[in-house]
């Protein structure tokens, strides 16, 4: 893969997307976890070890819908991660593509192929954003740029967007969209699928990293990104990811798209 070729002490390269999150890397041994993201991982030239349910088995391709608890084991070789937005129309569109029967899907042989034929051509945030269209198009999903949410809940996550995270509350969200609390929390989860303290976890998650990746120390952008401290930073991504953040963070690079 060129893009490897050229980032040779990379041993995780970050692709941030307005609805998923790529990564290429060699280093992945999480433990069980679970998290809101529909993930698709690919063994670009050895199989992966997952394991759901006490089951363990060695793929070279998987779907795994959300909050779906799993291990998972690259033993040491390179693999692509996408982790997807589930409210978001490419996440609606591999649910229902994908995930209808089973909270997971097996890739066969030929699709797992093409895409790995698209992704040796990533070169740089261009060529990834052509790489994201055409493995879209292999998958069988058209490229969509927004889900259809309930107004009040698509307000509250352009609010979360746009107001500094260590600034927000669950009472005033509910405050902006003129809902009480219980009432915003009901609609959230029946929505977007996950509750809005865990959609407001994962955001910070994604703000510190974006910061650590920027140059911030782990304490530093722990708390711009709204937790309490960096030991309240490392202990939800350890829950939520099966990784130290030091492990994520280290001999890696980040590309926003």
């Amino acid at each position: 893969m060129k893009i490897l070729t050229k980032n040779k002490k990379s041993r995780l390269i970050v692709f941030e997307g307005e609805d998923h999150i790529s990564f290429i890397t060699d280093k992945v041994k999480a433990s069980e976890h679970a998290h809101n993201y529909i993930q698709m991982t690919i063994g670009l030239n050895q199989a992966f070890d997952l394991k759901i349910e006490n089951v363990k088995e060695a793929l070279y391709g998987v779907i795994i819908d959300s909050n779906v608890p799993h291990d998972l084991n690259g033993n040491g070789f390179w693999q692509f991660y996408m982790l997807i937005n589930p409210e978001s129309c490419f996440g609606l569109e591999v649910k229902r593509r994908y995930l209808i029967e089973s909270s997971t899907y097996k890739l066969d042989f030929d699709l797992i192929e093409s895409i790995l034929h698209l992704l040796s051509n990533i070169k740089c945030c261009n060529s990834y954003l052509t790489y994201i269209k055409q493995a879209m198009c292999t998958l069988g999903i058209t490229y969509k740029n927004r889900s259809t949410l309930d107004n009040r809940c698509e307000d509250v996550i352009n609010i979360i967007k746009q107001i500094p995270l260590n600034q927000l509350t669950i009472p005033s969200l509910a405050q902006h969209v003129f809902l009480s609390e219980s009432r915003l929390s009901h609609l959230f989860k029946e929505e977007v699928g996950i509750s809005i303290s865990s959609y407001l976890v994962h955001e910070k998650m994604r703000k510190a990293f974006r910061l650590v990746f920027e140059g911030e120390t782990l304490t530093d952008a722990a708390i711009a990104a709204g937790f309490s401290s960096s030991s309240h930073f490392s202990r939800c991504v350890r829950e939520k990811l099966g990784m130290s953040p030091s492990m994520i963070t280290k001999d890696s690079r980040y590309m926003q798209v």
